[in-house]
């Protein structure tokens, strides 16, 4: 963690009987060298070179924080284990999750543990769906503070944990409000008790709860046969072509933990709508993206599915950018008219596109007059599902 006295006993030895040391500069000085040699590196190439050109038997490196937790230590080691030549040996020390946890006399076993320490995660989600999260920050506590408020996310205890196990050790318990202010601090890890944690999950949300506009709306039984048929994985890049409010893109979202939503619209109107959308939803790894496919797909990650709402009469083209992107994506459309249904026939048979298969979906629901209940058809959806057969 920083302090040698966190060690274990195991990883004092090795210490002691190191011949070489490599590590960052912060790691190296935190223990006693010696005349013993030195190389000061934290890559993985760069430590196996020198490994490669250098005659000793034994090599002591040094990294912080827990070794099985986005650590470098995983990196250097799958390097130096590559065509088989060293032994490696990952010697652990106490994590920062463990400590803050018997500091605080907190058991974690139920808490969800993430990292914001130079990536990005949901983490207001995590927050909002579980009784404990543990955050190891990055250190710009105000961002968080403001983002957790953003999400309406203010009753929460958060215990703040700063330069745990060094001499300037502090931990203080602050609210979300008291956190949305206070100063950047560097090796900071966060505690947050959410007494009102509520795990939903979202399949056919109702239409009403979306912000409408006069843009057109997959509807609730349609959109979820729609995403039934793209066999999501959670950590799938998703596209949404033509996402009109952003529906079908805000469901997607809420079941993807670990991967990311791209709700592509050319109009503005619908734009702003995916955007209030995901705003209300309070989700971050949904994208909206303004712009016409498609064009706008390009510097956009590979996609492992894609659903199209609309084409505006690029459908062909469309499949074609996607198929060339990832040749075994995941594709579903929707199709109104017998004219989409037609083009899309023609081009899932023109670009070899495999396990087809068309639903027609004819929803009919009912609404009251006085004291009756009668039947309110919606327009009948062909939806097309298939698969790019990969390359060849």
């Amino acid at each position: 963690m920083g302090n040698p006295d966190t060690l274990t006993q195991e990883g004092k030895r090795a210490i002691e009987n190191a011949q070489v040391f490599i590590g960052a500069r912060r790691m190296l000085e935190s223990v006693s060298c010696g005349d013993r040699e030195i190389f000061e590196s934290y890559n993985p190439l760069e430590i196996k070179q020198f490994v490669e050109t250098s005659a000793y038997e034994q090599y002591t490196i040094l990294f912080s924080g827990d070794t099985g937790f986005y650590s470098g230590a995983g990196k250097v080691a799958e390097a130096l284990k590559e065509n088989g030549e060293y032994e490696v040996k990952v010697i652990p020390g106490i994590s920062t999750v463990s400590y803050f946890s018997a500091l605080l006399g907190i058991s974690w076993e139920d808490a969800c543990i993430l990292s914001l320490h130079g990536k990005s995660c949901d983490f207001t989600r995590a927050v909002r769906e579980h009784s404990k999260t543990f955050l190891l920050t990055d250190g710009k506590l105000a961002v968080i503070g403001k983002e957790l408020i953003a999400a309406g996310l203010l009753e929460l205890d958060i215990y703040v944990g700063i330069a745990l196990s060094y001499a300037e050790e502090e931990v203080i318990k602050v609210t979300p409000a008291e956190l949305s202010v206070m100063e950047d601090k560097p090796l900071t890890s966060l505690f947050i008790i959410n007494s009102f944690y509520s795990k939903e999950y979202h399949l056919g949300i109702p239409d009403e709860d979306f912000i409408r506009g006069d843009i057109p709306m997959t509807k609730s039984e349609v959109r979820l046969l729609s995403i039934s048929k793209l066999s999501l994985k959670d950590n799938d890049i998703v596209y949404d072509i033509g996402a009109g409010t952003g529906s079908l893109s805000v469901e997607a979202a809420l079941l993807l933990n670990n991967g990311w939503v791209y709700a592509i619209e050319e109009k503005e109107e619908g734009t702003e709508l995916i955007e209030r959308n995901r705003e209300k939803f309070s989700l971050k790894n949904l994208t909206v993206i303004r712009g016409s496919a498609p064009d706008c797909l390009e510097e956009l990650p590979v996609p492992d599915a894609a659903f199209i709402g609309g084409s505006r009469g690029k459908l062909s083209k469309t499949l074609e950018e996607l198929l060339d992107r990832n040749p075994s994506i995941r594709l579903v459309l929707n199709a109104i008219t017998l004219e989409t249904l037609s083009e899309a026939l023609e081009a899932f048979k023109k670009l070899e596109i495999t396990d087809m298969e068309i639903i027609q979906a004819a929803i009919t629901k009912t609404r009251t007059a006085g004291p009756y209940h009668m039947l309110l058809a919606q327009n009948p959806v062909f939806i097309i599902k298939g698969r790019g057969k990969g390359r060849t």
